[in-house]
């Protein structure tokens, strides 16, 4: 269970695992659909996050192999989350940067999505834990290890 200090309430049904998609449009639409379903994130908020990436290019990326695309919450942002895409094939992000996971962030506000940076911090700021992440097999060994080094994150602060 996720500490009351964690923003994120990620579910299993957080996360989806794909064999591949076709470019990174899709890899975006992808990985946001948990967050569609759960009604934290409107249409417009998917469209809006895929704009980003096409007028700002690849600053998503912020670690290798790891794209956290988002958009202001006015442009359909309804609650605060984060849903994850693993995929087995790496999609191709700006200049040749290969992406394997892809976390949508969704926030209602300034202050949440701070802390929701914080939290999903914990997930990537080393290389081991990406490389685990990357490594699992279902989507529950996925949901575990980021509970595990959510929580670890936040006992170390």
């Amino acid at each position: 269970m996720l500490k009351d200090r964690s923003i994120v309430k990620i579910k299993e049904q957080d996360i989806r695992f794909l064999n591949r998609v076709s470019n990174w449009k899709e890899g975006i639409t992808e990985a946001a659909q948990p967050l569609l379903l759960r009604k934290l994130i409107e249409n417009s908020y998917v469209d809006a996050m895929i704009e980003n990436v096409e007028k700002l290019g690849d600053y998503i990326i912020l670690v290798p192999n790891v794209a956290m695309p988002h958009a202001r919450p006015e442009l359909g942002a309804k609650g605060t989350g984060a849903s994850f895409l693993k995929l087995n094939e790496p999609v191709m992000f700006g200049e040749g940067k290969k992406v394997q996971l892809i976390i949508c962030l969704a926030t209602k506000n300034n202050e949440e999505h701070l802390l929701l940076l914080q939290n999903i911090s914990y997930l990537i700021d080393e290389e081991e834990k990406v490389a685990s992440l990357l490594g699992t097999n279902s989507e529950k060994e996925f949901y575990d290890l980021v509970v595990t080094y959510i929580e670890e994150g936040i006992e170390d602060e």
